[in-house]
């Protein structure tokens, strides 16, 4: 997946089933919490929870070393803000402050950068949900700065996420699609114990990481604002592994790309760890 494209709202898509839309085809397993993440052996990602298997803090690697690590701080009606620090000194580079309404769901943040962390927004989300708690639509509006763009979901009737489509300048003259996902999901269902916790990785635009567990293919394309297709890539899981208590313990992504087949599939060993 392209983080670059991405950004926040990949699963941000991922408030996704209610235990009432898992349906009989579908075994929903893996209750222990994933606390890392690495790929062809080199950790990518650590998480860590609080006794109410709240994420608090991960931790992001770049080529096996601490790179950032994110702070997350909770009141009495859910999140508050998220930290995110740089690993090197151990200064904060990022801020992000949520407004939440009377359900405890997150309907707005506001995200600061350096040196003004507490004073200058620089750019705003907005959520909205379905009537099963499903994120259904995401915007985005950088202070100052043309881009603009509302990330729409669409759900299967078990609940499960198969599209999500960007729109660049949604509402005007200038909408345009930028990119599409198509999601195949797996047999399968993510935990609903796991939902919190993913949905708060999603804002650190982490959660695809988690995804791909419950995902069998993905399908991607992208376009230039002229209609241009410029990117098209398939991802295939295969491989997967399930320990004695049946948490997956190792997949493998394969990725082509469609638009250029002689380049090489793109091959990803990924293991998984959890809380015992």
């Amino acid at each position: 997946m392209k983080k670059t494209l991405l950004f926040v709202s990949l699963a941000l898509l991922s408030i996704s089933c209610n235990d009432d839309d898992v349906t009989s085809s579908a075994k929903e397993t893996n209750h222990e919490l994933v606390t890392r993440i690495s790929k062809n052996g080199i950790t990518v990602l650590e998480l860590f929870y609080d006794d109410e298997k709240r994420l608090y803090r991960h931790n992001s690697f770049s080529s096996g070393t601490l790179h950032m690590y994110t702070l997350y701080e909770y009141n009495e009606h859910g999140l508050k803000e998220l930290r995110r620090h740089y690993a090197v000194d151990n200064s904060v580079g990022f801020r992000t402050v949520f407004s939440l309404d009377n359900l405890g769901r997150i309907i707005k943040s506001e995200s600061y950068s350096l040196p003004d962390l507490f004073d200058q927004t620089i750019g705003i989300f907005n959520f909205e949900y379905n009537s099963s708690g499903q994120l259904t639509a995401m915007q985005y509006k950088i202070s100052g700065y043309w881009l603009y763009y509302r990330d729409e979901n669409t759900f299967s009737s078990d609940g499960n996420l198969i599209k999500l489509e960007r729109l660049y300048h949604p509402n005007t003259e200038q909408e345009y699609i930028g990119a599409r996902y198509e999601f195949t999901p797996a047999t399968q269902l993510m935990p609903a114990s796991w939902q919190d916790f993913v949905f708060t990785l999603s804002l650190s635009a982490l959660d695809d990481e988690i995804w791909n567990m419950f995902t069998s293919n993905i399908s991607f394309k992208s376009w230039t604002g002229n209609g241009v297709l410029n990117a098209e890539e398939n991802t295939e899981m295969s491989g997967l592994e399930y320990d004695e208590d049946g948490n997956l313990i190792r997949l493998v992504t394969i990725k082509k790309n469609l638009l250029d087949p002689q380049e090489p599939e793109l091959v990803t060993d990924i293991t998984y760890d959890y809380k015992k």
